[in-house]
């Protein structure tokens, strides 16, 4: 159970962090792109994610958003493995084209269980890399002056009643 809370505090210090929101908007989708994506298969590493991931190093994103991202969306890949078979098969027609295509064949697309991931990895990206930017600037500019001065005017004792609550909130998002 805590490690979950760490989980998941290290998942709002995202929001709080010195990146600036594009920082978090390219890690994000960076992230969602990798975990949809094979990077390490059985026969080796597909080139289009071990690309993504080495433009996720070049790029100056926020990593801890790149890793959070990865590790969601491959737990998530797992669990959509039949719909994405079933896109990549009705998609039959796309996945002999990507066999003929030496780079896009060496990415695995071939492969309609992949291709459905990396279509559904396609269409879940964008979204989500623009609601975490959305997030983040929200966050910065609405609530954490608000926790902090909550915070304040709870270690002045000024505020009674929710102390427990304002301390944990700021330790959760580290304020």
């Amino acid at each position: 159970m805590y490690t979950l809370i760490k989980l998941l505090k290290s998942f709002f210090k995202i929001f709080n962090s010195a990146a600036a929101p594009w920082q978090v908007f390219f890690g994000t989708l960076f992230g969602v792109l990798l975990g949809f994506l094979p990077v390490m298969t059985s026969s080796g590493p597909a080139l289009l994610g071990c690309v993504i991931l080495l433009l996720a190093f070049f790029v100056n994103c926020h990593l801890g958003s790149v890793l959070m991202f990865f590790g969601i969306s491959k737990l998530l890949s797992l669990v959509l493995t039949s719909p994405a078979v079933a896109l990549g098969n009705a998609c039959d027609s796309l996945a002999q084209t990507c066999a003929g295509i030496p780079f896009l064949h060496a990415s695995r697309w071939s492969h309609t269980g992949w291709l459905g991931l990396t279509l559904i990895g396609l269409a879940l990206a964008p979204i989500l890399a623009i609601a975490m930017a959305r997030v983040t600037v929200i966050f910065r500019t609405r609530i954490r002056d608000r926790l902090l001065e909550r915070k304040r005017l709870v270690t002045a004792g000024k505020v009674g009643g929710n102390l427990i609550l304002v301390r944990l909130t700021c330790w959760f998002f580290d304020l």
